[in-house]
């Protein structure tokens, strides 16, 4: 399989990762921001027990992946569940009201002795050029890099990139799997930018 982009620390794939991940080796962790709670139960990306996490499973000791509140009932249970606090989110709870914490859910080890972040909503800004609907902020996804003993990485949902760009800048290995070409671009043009640690 042809790589979207490479180099001596990150390989990104272009394309649909439930076709990508059994053709992959596996990896010390798998981390991510998979969709949730967008509309997409039709085409199985929001189903009950969503059909990547066992395939993710037995590629990698430890699978971390963020969730909302709501949507965290739809996966097996974890091992634990960790929370990112949002002081002034402005996320909203099915009633209207606020909601300032996110779950963050651990199938495997979990290294750091505390389990909650807190990261300000503007800590969740990204710089304009990224322009993902849901951008994750690059501290939270460091925080859970360095939470494990992980050296190579994979995110099947990468998004614009924020799991390699930590995994990157943390020198460790990451493999990226993106659907749209245009966050694969983004990606890549994250890790031209960065030097190797």
């Amino acid at each position: 399989m042809q790589p979207y982009y490479q180099d001596e620390a990150v390989t990104i794939y272009h394309g649909d990762c439930r076709n990508i991940l059994p053709s992959l080796p596996k990896v010390d962790l798998v981390l991510t921001d998979p969709p949730y709670g967008v509309g997409y139960r039709e085409s199985g990306w929001d189903a009950e027990i969503p059909d990547w996490l066992p395939t993710a499973r037995a590629m990698a000791d430890t699978v971390i992946f963020t969730t909302a509140p709501l949507t965290l009932w739809d996966y097996p249970k974890p091992d634990w569940v960790l929370s990112w606090h949002r002081p002034a989110s402005s996320s909203r709870r099915p009633d209207g009201k606020f909601n300032h914490w996110s779950p963050v859910l651990v199938y495997g080890k979990w290294g750091c002795s505390i389990d909650i972040i807190s990261l300000h909503a503007i800590a969740n800004a990204m710089p304009h050029g990224y322009k993902h609907p849901c951008p994750k902020p690059l501290r939270l996804f460091t925080w859970l890099v360095t939470g494990t003993e992980a050296q190579s990485i994979l995110d099947p949902f990468m998004g614009s990139g924020t799991t390699i760009e930590a995994a990157k800048a943390l020198g460790r290995r990451a493999i990226g799997i993106e659907i749209e070409e245009r966050y694969c671009e983004i990606a890549a043009n994250r890790c031209r930018q960065m030097v190797l640690l």
